[in-house]
């Protein structure tokens, strides 16, 4: 993993760096959208880095994966590798079915609670079918109950 601080990059405005755990699907890149859809903030407080980005000062790393086995078993890998000279990151994962995730993945990211700052899950959100990508996600009311909740829960850490 080559994520670091940027001392070179301050005030950026980015409170969340959002790392995709594994591959991007609709439901993870809009957990950016439902973090950015705050009427109160003037600028985008979330942001995806690319692979190898340096982590802006400031900014709480936050991991994004999905419920799935594959998914807690790449946030497994991934805090392996985390330099032990950034902050511990936050977890967010997004629900891909109706059901709760599977026990296995449960038991891999309980396990791994130690080393994350907390942890958050966004809901099934049968809409995420529908859409044509996060903007038009926002516009339905689950989708901006349930994003409402997840910047709650992260204010509150």
């Amino acid at each position: 993993m080559t994520t670091q601080l940027d001392p070179e990059r301050t005030g950026t405005g980015v409170r969340y760096a959002l790392i995709a755990a594994h591959g991007c699907d609709i439901g993870m890149l809009t957990v950016e959208s439902m973090l950015n859809d705050d009427p109160e903030e003037e600028e985008d407080v979330a942001r995806y880095l690319p692979t190898g980005a340096p982590l802006p000062m400031g900014a709480l790393p936050v991991i994004v994966a999905d419920t799935t086995v594959y998914g807690a078993v790449r946030v497994e890998q991934l805090l392996q590798l985390w330099p032990a000279e950034l902050p511990r990151p936050y977890l967010i994962t997004v629900a891909d079915a109706p059901s709760a995730p599977p026990s296995s993945a449960r038991y891999r990211i309980r396990a791994l609670g130690a080393r994350l700052v907390g942890t958050a899950r966004v809901p099934y959100l049968p809409v995420l079918r529908t859409v044509t990508g996060p903007a038009d996600a926002m516009t339905h009311q689950d989708v901006s109950a349930a994003a409402v909740k997840l910047r709650r829960h992260l204010e509150g850490l």
